[in-house]
């Protein structure tokens, strides 16, 4: 991680996002930038929160790992979300493991700032309630359809909505490990779940990347449950 401040890239970010209004100057002068490398942890399940990230550029990966090392994606994000906003109110250690997918910047704020000031700011204070709120109906409408829906439906689900119109391919911003962690599934049972579709004529894989041979009937089993892009 590389920390840093720039004065005129804070200024291009707040008013490119619109977020004048929700930080304030008296957060302002706590700010610092913090770069990440793809790969590279924002932060780890168990750890103390001291930062209170807004995320600027780039896509991390939200996740939680059982005592067995089984990995559950629960969601991918791109800008702008904020990033330890559950543990703030609460004032637990993080709950989730973040992980950049890309090289990521994140606009940091130290923790007890936030809980001094942003806290007692309305419009920085509904600002985090709303995107609290996004993240928990999205969340648990994943939840539910994991259950609900066959996987299948699911996957389908998920490849149309990166679907290249222009070209008839489907390119995910994640690897397809990461797909099958945000399905619930491992890595194995993906592959078979592709190649049961590829046997049916719907697709056909090739280097990676999933050509669509049959949209009309690829589009029968997509069930559009999932909230993929915030």
């Amino acid at each position: 991680m590389h920390k840093y401040r720039d004065n005129l890239k804070l200024k291009k970010y707040l008013e490119f996002y619109q977020l004048d209004s929700v930080v304030n100057k008296d957060i302002q002068e706590h700010y610092e930038f913090h770069e990440f490398k793809k790969g590279e942890l924002i932060c780890g399940l168990g750890e103390p929160l001291h930062y209170f990230y807004i995320l600027l550029k780039g896509k991390v990966k939200v996740f939680t790992t059982s005592t067995d090392g089984k990995v559950l994606s629960l969601r991918i994000f791109s800008p702008l979300i904020n990033l330890g906003d559950i543990e703030l109110i609460t004032g637990t250690k993080s709950r989730c493991s973040v992980e950049a997918l890309s090289d990521s910047l994140c606009l940091a704020f130290p923790v007890q700032v936030i809980k001094s000031i942003g806290l007692n700011y309305n419009s920085f204070l509904r600002y985090l309630c709303t995107d609290l709120c996004n993240k928990f109906d999205d969340i648990a409408s994943i939840s539910s359809n994991n259950i609900l829906y066959p996987l299948r439906n699911r996957l389908v689900s998920y490849m149309l909505e990166y679907l290249h119109e222009d070209t008839n391919t489907i390119t995910f911003p994640f690897s397809h490990k990461e797909l099958a962690e945000l399905l619930g599934i491992s890595y194995r049972h993906l592959t078979r779940s592709l190649s049961e579709l590829e046997n049916r004529g719907l697709i056909k894989m090739i280097d990676g990347t999933i050509h669509v041979l049959d949209e009309e009937n690829l589009r029968i089993l997509n069930v559009d449950i999932y909230p993929h892009k915030n």
